[in-house]
């Protein structure tokens, strides 16, 4: 069993096929996966395909730091309130993705000021703390901001997606009692590979942040939740174990995160 902890199958790059898509998943060995949200309209449809694929998908609720919704013109104090209101489904297993991101917006998205971004970040980790739902933490040119950040914090429980603080970070990140998520990118970036060698295999969850991301040999390709065994290949080759290490404690760990 697999379990590929972060895909945005509320996309409209799956649109009609999301079907095949999941089916695709479950044939290759991944059993559940959670469905990462950016908006408030990315976390109705998480919760939304939760109802209707059931003990298979699992939601999150959150709000990117960046706007990838730049035609909501709510305040951030209602995007706030409404994300709280939607934690009351029983579908949502996680606070995110949400954190800080200072890099250039990608078309279709607008750039969210520094304050707003931290603003966003602090309000959703007090939600996370409150409702014991742990955190998907978004972080790009921002790691030493989100360590900061995160430091005002006790008791936090989460994941550094797609872990990119280096080997310096790997320490940060540990000391606040925080996972590593690792990607497609891995079976590419000589240098993530060797980030995570240094890694506790119970410190690791999978990721396919589809449709992003792609592993090879499919690069380029939209990603989707069956490559998750492609990254969990390349992890227990990385790691010199046997696959089977890495499915058995990479699941147990995220079942024990998530509270699956």
């Amino acid at each position: 069993m697999l379990i590929d902890t972060h895909a945005h199958l509320n996309f409209t790059d799956y649109g009609s096929d999301v079907n095949a898509v999941i089916k695709r998943a479950v044939d290759n060995g991944i059993t559940k996966i959670i469905c990462a949200s950016s908006n408030i309209h990315d976390s109705e449809e998480s919760i939304l395909l939760a109802k209707k694929y059931p003990g298979i998908v699992y939601a999150t609720v959150g709000i990117h730091p960046q706007q990838t919704d730049p035609e909501n013109n709510a305040t951030l104090k209602e995007q706030i309130d409404k994300v709280i209101k939607l934690t009351a489904n029983n579908e949502v297993v996680a606070i995110g993705e949400c954190g800080l991101d200072f890099s250039p917006p990608p078309l279709g998205e607008k750039e969210r000021r520094k304050e707003d971004q931290i603003f966003l970040f602090n309000e959703l980790i007090k939600l996370s703390l409150k409702t014991k739902l742990p955190l998907i933490i978004h972080s790009r040119e921002s790691f030493t901001e989100i360590i900061d950040l995160l430091s005002k914090y006790k008791n936090l429980q989460g994941v550094l997606h797609c872990y990119s603080g280096g080997k310096k970070g790997i320490i940060k990140v540990q000391n606040l009692g925080l996972l590593f998520g690792v990607d497609g990118n891995l079976t590419y970036d000589e240098g993530l590979q060797n980030v995570f060698k240094l890694i506790p295999l119970n410190q690791i969850l999978l990721e396919t942040d589809s449709p992003y991301l792609t592993p090879l040999p499919f690069r380029g390709q939209r990603n989707e939740p069956a490559n998750l065994k492609i990254i969990a290949e390349k992890l227990a080759q990385i790691k010199e174990i046997p696959f089977n290490k890495v499915e058995q404690i990479t699941s147990a760990t995220t079942i024990r995160l998530f509270r699956l």
